[in-house]
């Protein structure tokens, strides 16, 4: 109750003050960023892939992402984007041999390419990686090197290839406009490409069958008629023969006699009765 003389109330539970931001540890969200899996939280072991947006992963809990959609309850929250392996890279990374996991604090577990790369990759300094390649180095070195082939592998890149590793949040909404833009383009290559592939292969259907029509009507002019048997027999005698045997066939039919029950039916009847009578039967039938 309080004000009752029994307590005294603190100015805290009287007065409502403005809560105070909770800051985050910069150096744990460091460590997090850079030696931790961002959809599992365990520590980053290779092969450790990348997004378009610079985060790490390993690559066993993205593709365990892909079986389970469940597996991670915040899954849907930090790598939506990601819808196949196509979407990540493959890191292309040093093992710093200075390096001791028995040690209480982590320096760096992994180094750039570039021997000149002494740099640690622990998230003091800022790294980058190629998505033409997966190749990593430090932003300050790629920068002092004019080159567009990588000085690892001696793959080409342009400057939109180059993928910053656990950018700042301004950077990130950035990275997230061109990687939209990125996918978009790409899909439209596939329909493209698709409708080239439908165009290219009824032309060659259509191609194909007017081949084939030419060939057989070539075919078809090539082979002779087959030759007409050529009757011996003139016209003049052969209606003379078939006069004689129709002539036979009558005769024959003329000399032979009736069978009774046909004539039966030629025979006229005897019709007795009247109108009245006839065609019925009766005792006088």
């Amino acid at each position: 109750m309080g004000n009752d003389g029994g307590s005294i109330p603190r100015r805290i539970e009287l007065v409502k003050e403005k809560q105070k931001e909770v800051k985050i540890n910069p150096d744990l969200e460091r460590i997090a960023a850079w030696f931790y899996c961002a959809l599992s939280k365990q520590p980053l072991q290779t092969p450790i892939v990348s997004d378009g947006l610079g985060k790490l992963y390993n690559q066993d809990a993205i593709i365990e992402y892909f079986l389970n959609r469940a597996a991670y309850g915040d899954g849907d929250k930090i790598c939506s984007h990601i819808k196949s392996t196509k979407d990540t890279i493959e890191l292309n990374l040093t093992r710093n041999p200075a390096y001791n996991e028995n040690e209480s604090t982590r320096d760096s577990t992994t180094m750039g390419h570039l021997e000149k790369d002494i740099q640690k990759m622990n998230g003091k300094h800022r790294f980058v990686y190629l998505d033409t390649c997966g190749c990593v180095f430090a932003e300050q070195s790629l920068k002092e090197i004019k080159t567009k082939e990588c000085v690892s592998c001696g793959k080409p890149f342009d400057s939109e290839n180059i993928i910053v590793i656990n950018p700042t949040k301004e950077e990130l909404e950035t990275m997230k406009a061109v990687m939209k833009e990125k996918k978009a383009k790409a899909k439209a290559e596939r329909k493209a490409k698709k409708s080239m592939r439908q165009e290219h292969g009824e032309s060659a259907k259509a191609d194909n069958k007017r081949k084939r029509e030419a060939v057989e009507g070539a075919r078809v002019s090539a082979t002779p008629p087959p030759p007409q048997k050529k009757s011996n027999i003139t016209s003049s005698a052969a209606a003379a023969v078939m006069g004689k045997v129709a002539q036979e066939l009558a005769a024959k039919q003329k000399n032979t006699e009736m069978s009774k029950a046909i004539k039966s039916i030629y025979e006229k009847k005897e019709v007795k009765g009247n109108y009245l009578t006839m065609g019925t039967f009766n005792r006088y039938a």
